[in-house]
C-alpha cells in the first residue's frame, strides 16, 4: 500500500477547507500540458480548486481553476509546489515525498 487512507483522508479534509490554494506547477507537468495543447502563465503558477483521491494508484489529485477555458485539468499532487508560508506547505510537501519515496520502493 502506497497511502496511508487515514492520513490522506485528514489531509484532503484539510486541504479543502483552504481551498482556492496558489501553487506553482513543476517544469515537468507544464511540458506534458503543453504537448497537449494546455498553456499555463508563464509564471506556472496555477490554483487548486478542487482535491480528488484516485485510489492507492493515483494519490491525491487536484483540479486546477482555469478560467480562461472550460476544459478541466486534473493533475497529480505531487506535480505541483506549494509555497513555504501557506498553512498547508509543510502537509502537502510531506505527502508529496512519502508518496515519491514509496512509488519509487515499488517499482
Amino acid at each position: 500500500m502506497i497511502d496511508n487512507p487515514a492520513s490522506v483522508e485528514r489531509l484532503m479534509r484539510k486541504m479543502e477547507e483552504q481551498l482556492p490554494i496558489p501553487a506553482r506547477a513543476t517544469s515537468v507537468l507544464v511540458r506534458f500540458l503543453r504537448e497537449r495543447g494546455i498553456k499555463l502563465p508563464a509564471s506556472r503558477r496555477v490554483e487548486i480548486e478542487s482535491v480528488h483521491y484516485l485510489g492507492d494508484e493515483g494519490g491525491i489529485a487536484c483540479g486546477l481553476k482555469r478560467p480562461e477555458s472550460k476544459e478541466a485539468v486534473v493533475v497529480s499532487l505531487t506535480h505541483l509546489r506549494v509555497e513555504g508560508g501557506h498553512p498547508m506547505a509543510q502537509a502537502i510537501r510531506a505527502y508529496q515525498i512519502h508518496r515519491t519515496a514509496a512509488l519509487a520502493r515499488e517499482q
